[in-house]
């Protein structure tokens, strides 16, 4: 059994995947349309020691403490991986959080580097520190 972690993954999901996730998924369009507005013209500002500097956009990921995110996330995450999902014995995913399993050592080694290569290719990275056996 492997756990994995996805290093800052909602801060790495592309917007356009997150749409044509939604339009595959069946999604109301009239949904897609009231999410899309939520990210548009996003931005934020980080407060250092100097006071607030200028807002600057943000155009990848999905935004933090919204409930909606863990969702959306899941949704692209089944999506990115559905088809090396169906090779597991199985498999649990719970917003970035994820668990192989197989009967064997090397059997989960081999899909975490199917999962490691599937993910990356799509800018997702696993975290090396986090992800642990059991």
């Amino acid at each position: 059994m492997l756990f994995i972690d996805l290093e800052k993954a909602y801060d790495r999901v592309p917007r356009e995947i997150l749409w044509r996730v939604l339009e595959k998924k069946c999604v109301n369009v009239s949904c897609i349309v009231i999410i899309k507005d939520m990210y548009t013209n996003s931005v934020t500002r980080v407060r250092t020691s100097r006071g607030l500097p200028q807002e600057f956009s943000i155009t990848v990921g999905l935004h933090q403490g919204s409930t909606l995110s863990p969702y959306l996330f899941v949704l692209i995450l089944d999506e990115l991986t559905g088809h090396i999902q169906q090779a597991m014995h199985w498999c649990l995913l719970f917003a970035d959080d994820i668990v192989l399993v197989d009967k064997t050592r090397e059997g989960v080694n081999a899909k975490c580097e199917s999962w490691r290569g599937t993910l990356e290719k799509k800018g997702f990275r696993l975290s090396r520190t986090k992800t642990e056996y059991m």
